[in-house]
């Protein structure tokens, strides 16, 4: 009688990490319309968490960071972070003027600066709160 034999974990298949392209189940594709209103933009993090990222309708054309914060209020979301606004740009770029875009992060040390993104290239940086630019709004939902 031949004993069986448990496979070392040095001789196991190695184990696949789960893929970040992967969509949580029941997403629509990327760029596609979400169920509740707005478009389907990708994985994001908040406070280390993923979390789907839906970009809403509607875009302010010109507002300072605070009137842009409202209105991304207004419209049932909340400014993007620079990690969102990353995500934007890979995955819905054509959704976005080439123009600056506010962020929802403050400068760190600055209060009355903010960060922003360029949408034709994606470069990120900081600007002054009175500084009138773009702005859109995104949902995040825990996954």
């Amino acid at each position: 009688m031949k004993k069986s034999r448990k496979l070392s974990r040095k001789t196991q298949a190695p184990r696949r990490a789960a893929s970040a392209k992967r969509a949580p189940i029941g997403a629509p594709k990327i760029g596609g319309p979400w169920a509740t209103g707005g478009i389907y933009a990708g994985v994001s993090l908040e406070n280390e968490h993923a979390v789907v990222l839906v970009l809403l309708p509607g875009e302010l054309e010109a507002a300072d960071w605070k009137e842009a914060t409202a209105w991304a209020g207004k419209q049932g979301g909340t400014l993007p972070s620079r990690i969102d606004q990353l995500v934007l740009f890979k995955n819905v770029k054509s959704e976005f003027q080439d123009a600056w875009y506010w962020s929802g992060e403050p400068s760190a040390g600055d209060e009355s600066s903010a960060w922003f993104q360029y949408f034709d290239h994606g470069y990120q940086s900081t600007n002054r709160k009175l500084t009138e630019l773009r702005a859109r709004a995104v949902r995040r939902i825990a996954i």
